[in-house]
């Protein structure tokens, strides 16, 4: 597939780039239009901080209502990586992907600190009580990222894309206007996560941004997070266990975005 790259002004990236979503040129579209999208990596939402190698890049996905096909075309280019899509018919699609495990290992202070940034204060109460406390990390992360594109109506937002952990809307988020609030499940494992916590970020169309906490998820997996403003929109979540017969890592962890736009009444 061919289309012309798009740049922009990126910031440099930080020691260790977080979070990873896939951001559209347009979130709105018409049938046949062909759409840009990138690969963000890092944690300065909107701008991508770091461009993620399309090498380990796994089932990166278009899937509509009748649509499910692959994509496979990406491209580094400044500090994102980027490819696009055809969008066949009317209807709403999810992109989707995730990468292939990568093991990493943290001093414990670094570590310490990075559950704490996640929410994930459980694991350090767990490494203190099994005298892991002043070992270094040893973690296996993947990441999962999924973005919402309206070409048209259908009930496509409903889909779960079968991601080992997966942030679900449960209204259309492109039929949503500022101040509304939107429900999400959590799944993971394809089952509901309970007490994980949930970050928004979101960008401005004059140019604000920012990110906070949303809460954590109940019983059932679910929350709802409140959409003060037009604009684009991130959910944020990541899930940690213990591993079982690993011999490179003692944690596995899995991180979750969906993005999407919220546009304005008129």
């Amino acid at each position: 597939m061919r289309f012309k790259w798009l740049a922009a002004a990126v910031c440099a990236a930080p020691l260790l780039a977080h979070s990873l979503y896939l951001l559209p040129a347009k979130f709105h579209a018409v049938a046949g239009d062909e759409v840009v999208f990138s690969v963000h990596n890092g944690d300065a939402f909107p701008e991508s901080e770091d461009a993620a190698d399309p090498a380990r890049f796994v089932d990166a996905m278009l899937t509509g209502g009748d649509t499910r096909s692959s994509i496979d075309d990406f491209k580094k280019w400044g500090k994102a990586t980027h490819s696009a899509v055809r969008l066949p018919r009317a209807g709403a699609y999810w992109i989707s992907l995730h990468t292939m495990p990568r093991a990493l290992s943290l001093e414990p202070a670094k570590f310490d600190q990075y559950l704490r940034d996640e929410g994930l204060e459980w694991v350090i109460d767990w490494r203190t009580k099994n005298g892991e406390a002043q070992k270094p990390s040893r973690e296996r992360y993947s990441k999962y990222a999924k973005t919402y594109l309206d070409a048209g109506a259908g009930d496509v937002w409903r889909k779960t894309l079968g991601l080992d952990i997966e942030i679900v809307p449960e209204a259309d988020p492109a039929a949503l206007k500022p101040g509304a609030r939107l429900p999400i499940r959590l799944l993971w494992h394809g089952k509901p996560a309970a007490g994980i916590r949930v970050e928004r970020a979101w960008a401005l169309p004059d140019g604000g941004k920012g990110v906070d906490v949303v809460g954590r998820t109940d019983e059932q997996g679910r929350t709802a997070v409140t959409l003060d403003s037009a604009g684009r929109w991130r959910i944020h979540a990541v899930a940690m266990e213990r591993a079982q017969n690993d011999p490179e890592a003692d944690w596995i962890s899995y991180w979750a975005s969906m993005t999407f736009e919220v546009r304005n009444d008129d």
